[in-house]
Parts: structure tokens; sequence; C-alpha cells
């Protein structure tokens, strides 16, 4: 079987990772084991031990204890949920250590997006981390709706069961979502109907970078990166094996749940499984007018039923850690603004499952294994050479009326492996090298993009030194992306054009410091020119995309008298020169976070409305097509255009604690997105304002939020004006123990008020509008 350059590429990396595995080398560790305790003594379970600068940690056992191996001087940072962190360094003369965590104050998260193991408040671009009871209590189907509550994250929301993130006005090819530092190789950035295959309920944190992030993730992550970390991979040791089941009923969708996470060890083997089933119904919302001017009380096409299963392996030593992981997703879902083409005489159908012949819907099914290497000091010089890297089978199809209309496939390889190196001249950090593979097709119906390959490859570099209480941050990247294009057709004669390909060279690069200033305060800035290279889709587009009611056109088009040929345009690459601003207060009862970006974007690529329809390029064309064929005549015809734009905004997060249990929460965010000397770009999302309480007692713990989503009448050409809406959500959690279980039972409500609203950012606003009340009863069990 002949190798494609991307296997050779990997197949050299797997021969280099396995050969650096058996080498032995020698370094000056030792095992250290201690204790982590409150004031009053009392022993923190699962408190989490991490080695600064290493993905290396453990977890402290039911009375408090610890045991890691780590090197003279590394420095340990220890950390438990509601309390402040304690950072130690260590030496061989005491090899025994007893910590005490103080109650309150503001947790550091090491952030694994970051490459370089940086904690959120290290960091020169914004980062947001969902982690925790935070996490599970924001847990919804999609991505895009467990984040839309964070500063600067909305979601594109095509209803609940296809949501992905909006950052900062940016989503799609620009905005790249990863598992565990590794793209997730659905076709989600190719449509808004497409569901990312990532899952927030099996996830331990899901980290939002903000801005630019290509240095380490490519051009895609251009307007910033959504990396959802698991455990699939165990990165530690346990003294105790731990199993999590949960179990929650959403009565605005019939939706029940169920999860299993499991993590265990014994000696240098570690191992997780992890799984989960959710079945939901449509969802009721507010009485609504579509439209079209039907009336209902349920978004039609909002049920879901999938299903995960993964597990992974670790042989974890002194010297490193490597480990494999397999997954399999499947996942049945309706998919919204979908209007069944119906005879009038046909009965209207009150039942909510509906996957059989009257039901447009996805059927999606993903095969992943993903494998990863770290090697402490493999020589002089080098701290960890580590490998990451992951084969992805994704194949979703959409089926309206019985039949499959259209089937989406794509099979990814992606690895990075990088050498973080001891410091030079002060300098810390690390260099690498990131390959991307991809084989996309697509057929059918509403197959508007060609098939396509896609080949990255890039180098990058990420350093940082300190100056006293100030630290530098630097970083670069040079990529390569090839595009291969599969037959395009042109012209209404079905002409086809073959041997189309793109090739682009992008170079990033990044500057940013952080000064505390005064111990608890600092201020950052991050300045930062970034490439991206036009997607496939953007290229090739062309066809009818039913979830868009538009026909798309790409770069690579131009209509001459209704027919398309290829365009003499070159196409360009997008370069985006973006600033952060960021000062944050992380000391004392009031914490804060400002952050205030500008980003002018030349070359930026979008949707512009022709003010043509499908019918236009069918005039004069004599075809034999029936009539229902041509129901899509209606849709405006957009084609990908470029033009300078410039996006600005500020988001604004802060923390009161009035005392050891109570605490007060607010949030803005806002953007202004245009094309310089042109319109407003469409769909970006109004400013949001919230306002929250929060209660952590011994056993009882509370939450009570409002947010506001301002009146959106900056709009687009051919935009309408979107209403203001008030969005009222409440949860109490019960702790308790039942023989050997730690229980929680938890209560949440979400829009409360019941009050209907719009998401700006949707393709289909006026046919989606947001879930009613909604009640969540659900059960936590830890044993």
């Amino acid at each position: 079987m002949r190798r494609t350059p991307a296997l050779r590429r990997y197949s050299l990396l797997a021969v280099f990772v396995s050969l650096a595995f058996n080498v032995a080398a020698q370094e000056s560790s030792q095992r250290y084991n201690g204790v982590v305790t409150d004031p009053q003594g009392q022993p923190l379970k699962n408190a989490r031990v991490h080695i600064h600068g290493r993905q290396q940690y453990v977890y402290a056992d039911e009375q408090g204890r610890f045991s890691i191996q780590a090197p003279a001087n590394a420095e340990l940072h220890i950390s438990a949920a509601g309390y402040g962190d304690s950072f130690i360094t260590v030496t061989p003369a005491q090899p025994q250590l007893n910590i005490n965590l103080s109650p309150g104050g503001v947790e550091r998260i090491v952030v694994a997006a970051s490459g370089i193991h940086k904690y959120n408040l290290e960091m020169a671009t914004p980062v947001s981390v969902l982690t925790g009871e935070e996490l599970s209590r924001r847990t919804e189907p999609t991505i895009g709706e467990t984040l839309k509550y964070e500063p600067g994250v909305h979601a594109n929301y095509y209803g609940p069961v296809a949501s992905s993130p909006v950052i900062r006005g940016l989503d799609g090819p620009r905005v790249r979502i990863l598992n565990n530092g590794l793209d997730t190789a659905d076709v989600s950035r190719v449509g808004p109907d497409h569901a990312i295959s990532a899952d927030a309920i099996t996830a331990q944190q899901i980290e939002v970078l903000r801005g630019p992030a290509t240095l380490l993730y490519g051009s895609g992550a251009i307007g910033g990166v959504v990396n959802v970390v698991d455990n699939r991979i165990p990165r530690q040791l346990r003294s105790s094996s731990e199993t999590k089941l949960e179990t929650r009923y959403v009565d605005v969708s019939d939706e029940k749940t169920v999860a299993l996470n499991h993590e265990g060890s014994n000696d240098n083997i570690a191992w997780h499984f992890d799984g989960f089933n959710r079945d939901g119904s449509d969802y009721d919302v507010p009485r609504f007018t579509n439209d079209e001017g039907d009336s209902s009380k349920t978004l039609e096409n909002s049920w879901i039923q999938s299903k995960a299963v993964n597990g992974g392996v670790s042989y974890i030593g002194d010297r490193g850690l490597f480990g494999i992981s397999i997954g399999r997703l499947e996942s049945d879902y309706g998919i919204p603004g979908h209007h069944h083409h119906a005879d009038e005489h046909e009965e209207e159908h009150e039942d909510e499952h509906l996957h059989d012949e009257e039901s447009v819907f996805a059927k999606l099914k993903q095969n992943r294994v993903s494998v990863a290497g770290e090697w402490y000091t493999p020589f002089s010089g080098i701290e960890t050479l580590s490998l990451n890297t992951a084969y992805t089978d994704y194949q979703h199809q959409e089926i309206e009326a019985g039949s499959i209309g259209t089937t989406f496939k794509n099979k990814a390889l992606e690895s990075r492996i990088t050498l973080e190196h001891e410091a030079i001249g002060g300098w810390h950090g690390l260099v690498g090298y990131h390959l991307q593979h991809s084989d996309y097709r697509a057929f059918g119906e509403e197959a508007f993009t060609p098939d396509s390959k896609t080949l990255t490859h890039a180098l990058f570099v990420l350093e940082e030194k300190q100056y006293g209480n100030l630290s530098a941050q630097l970083g670069g990247r040079i990529e390569r992306t090839k595009h291969d294009a599969g037959d395009l057709e042109l012209g209404h004669d079905g002409a086809l054009v073959s041997g189309i390909s793109n090739r682009f060279a992008a170079v990033s690069a990044s500057a940013g410091v952080v000064w505390e200033f005064v111990p608890g305060f600092s201020w950052a800035l991050a300045v930062s020119r970034s490439e991206r290279a036009p997607s496939a889709a953007e290229l090739y587009s062309n066809g009818a995309h039913i979830a868009t009611s538009s026909y798309e056109l790409g770069l690579m088009y131009q209509l001459h008298d209704g027919e398309l040929e290829l365009s003499q345009r070159k196409a360009k690459k997008e370069t985006a020169n973006n600033v952060d601003i960021t000062f944050r207060s992380f000391k004392g009862d009031l914490s804060f976070t400002y952050n205030f970006f500008y980003n002018k974007v030349h070359n930026y690529l979008y949707l512009a409305d022709t003010g043509l329809t499908m019918e236009d390029l069918e005039a004069g064309h004599d075809d034999e097509t029936g009539e229902e064929e041509h129901h899509h005549d209606n849709f405006g015809l957009y084609q990908y255009q470029q033009q300078d734009a410039t996006l600005y905004g500020a988001e604004f997060e802060a923390r009161y604690k009035l005392d050891h249990a109570q605490s007060l929460n607010v949030f803005f965010d806002a953007v202004r997105a245009k094309l310089d000397g042109g319109d407003y770009l469409p769909r970006i999302p109004p400013y949001k304002t919230g306002l929250g309480y929060q209660y952590t007692g011994v056993s009882w713990s509370a939450d009570l939020g409002v947010t506001r989503y301002a009146k959106q009448d900056k709009v687009a050409a051919n935009e309408t004006v979107t209403k203001a809406y008030t969005l009222l959500d409440a949860s109490v959690n019960y702790d308790f123990s039942l023989s050997q279980l730690d229980m929680t039972v938890f209560l949440r409500g979400t829009n409360l008020t019941n009050e209907l609203g719009f998401v700006h950012s949707s393709f289909i606003k006026a046919d989606a509008p947001l879930p009613g009340r909604a009640v969540t009863l659900g059960l936590r069990a830890t044993f």
C-alpha cells in the first residue's frame, strides 16, 4: 500500500518518539511525599500537586497524602477547589512536605493550550477557563451553549443541538475547536448546522483563548481557540481509583443524560474510561411566529440522541509518560430551520421525536485514536520532548424524507512535536513542528463544497523571559498550506475542471509583556500579526447551502452572463494585526479583569450578497429538471469576497467576596465590526452584561444570575435588527455522603421568566428562538 506524504511524516515522528522512550538517560530527581490540609488541619482530598512547567501531576488521597517524583529545585503548585494556591520549591534535603491551604483567593489554573504550561493569570493574551463545579453547572449538549456566558464569547446557535462558539464576533474557520490540543476534525467549521464532536459533560476543563492563537494551532486560530480538556490519556498516578457517575433530566426537552468517568492506576500504569448517553426531544420555546408566518411553541427538529465511549491507558514513569486513547461517538440530531416540504393535506405531527420520514436530521459517527508522549530531560539542554497526535475518521449524513440527502466525510491526521529547552540567556521556551492533513469529501443535495485534500505543515517557537516582576513573551510561526480540489463544476452544462490546487505561505508573530507592578495587580500587553490561508470551503464552495438558505460561491469563481467561470483573481491571505490590553486584580476580596482589543484585518474574507438568486444562475437554460428541484430558486446568491475590516471591543469580569461564603460577580462584553469604508459585518453579537450572586456553604451552594443581551441595530446590509432580551438563571447544589459515596444533588433553572429571545449571530434567527423555561434535576456520585 502506497503511503501518503502525511503518513510518512507521521511514521517518522512515531519512530522518533519510540526510540526516545527506549533510550536511557540520567536526571537528578527524587520522590517527595507530603500532606495537604486546611487551616484546621483537616486533609484536603483531591488537592492537585503539579510540577510547574510539566504536564506531570498527582492528586492527594482521602488523608490528603501525595507522593510525586520531581527534579531537584522543581517548583510544585498545590491547588484545591475553594482554596488559595501554594507554590513550593523542593530540595533534596527536605523530602517530606506539609502544605496548608487557606480558603478563598483566586485559584491559578494551568492552561493546557498555552503550550508552555502557563497559568491563566500569567498569560499576555486573554484567557478564560471553565472548570469544576462551574463547568458542571454550565454544561449543555453543545460547546457553544456551554460557553455563551463567558465574556467575549457568544454562540452562532443553530438550535440547542448545533451551536458553536463565536469569539469576539468571529467563528467558522477563524475559531479552532480543539480536544486536548488537537483539532476535533469534524466539519463544524464548514457549516453552522454541523455539530461539534467534543462534549462538555466528560471534560475536566474548557479553555477559551480570545484573540489570535495561531502560533501553536495554525492559521485557523486567527480569531481564537476553544480547547476541551479531558483525561482520556492519563497524565497522573492515583493512590486509589475514582469513579464519577452523573445523571440529569431537563424538562424543556425531556432530555435524559447519564455519564460515567472512571480513573485509576496501578504501579506505573494509569487508565481512564468515560462514556455518556443523551436522549432528548424537541425543545419547548415561548410561542413565536417564524419567517413563514407559522406560530409554534416547539422548536421543530431540535431533538438529539447521542452516545460516546472512550478509553485510554498510559505508562507514567520518572522519566516521562506515553499513552494512547481510543474513542467512538455516535450522534443523531435534528436540524432546525430545514422546512419540510409537505403537501397541504398532510397532517401536523405532534410527536417530537421525528427521526422518521418526516424529519430532517443528521447521523454522525466518529472514531478517534490519540497518542501522547513526554520524555523528561532526554539530553542536555532539553527539559521535555513531547508528541501529541490524533487520527480521526469522521462521517455525518443528512437525512430528509427517510433518504440520505448529503454525506460529509473527513479523515484527518494531526501531529505536533515539541522540544522545551532550558533557559538560554534567560529565555525559556519551546520549538516545534506541526502537521495537519485532511481528506474531505461531500456528496449529495447539500454538498456545496467539492472534495478537497489539505496539507499543512509548520515550524513554530514560543519563548519567555523574566525581568524582575515583568515577564516578556515572544513567538513566531511559519506555515505552508496546500489545498487540492476535486472536480470543480463550471457553467450550467456541468462542465468539470480538475487539477486545481492552491498554495499559501503564512507567517505569524506575537509579542507580549505581563507586568505585576504591585503584588496582586498586573498589566498585560499583547501585539500580534497573524496570517490565515483561506479554507478549502472559502475557495471552492459552489452550491446551495440549505442550512443558511443561500447559494455559496468561493473565491475561485466569477460570474459572466449567468455562467460560472474560473476567476483570474488570486486569493489572498487574511492578515490580522491585533492589540490586546489587559488589566487584572487577583488578590484580596475584589478580583477583576479588563480586556481591550483592536483588530485590523487586511483582506478579510466574508460572504457578500450579490443581489442575485439561484434563479438568475439558471436563466436562459432549458434544463429538464422537475419543478420539485427548483424549490430553492429564491435562495440568495452569496460569494466570498475580500476587503479590509476592523473589529474592536472590550470585556470585563469582576468578583467581590462579601464574606467567606458569599460573593457577587459582574461581566460585560461588546464588539464592533465593520468593513473599512463599508457596512457592518453580518451576525455580530450585541453587547451582553450580567450580574450574579453565589453562596458556598459546607453542604449547600447556590447561584443566581441575570444576563441582558442588548438590542442589535448595528446590522449589515439586508440584515434585520434583533430585539433585546434578558435571561434569569438559578441553581442550587446539596452535597452529602451515603455510605462510601460522595453525593451531590443539583437543581438548575434557566430562562425562568420564559422570555422569547432570538440570537442575532444565528443563521436561522427568525426560525430558532432560545429554549423556554427549563428545569434540570441531576444527581452526581463519586466513589
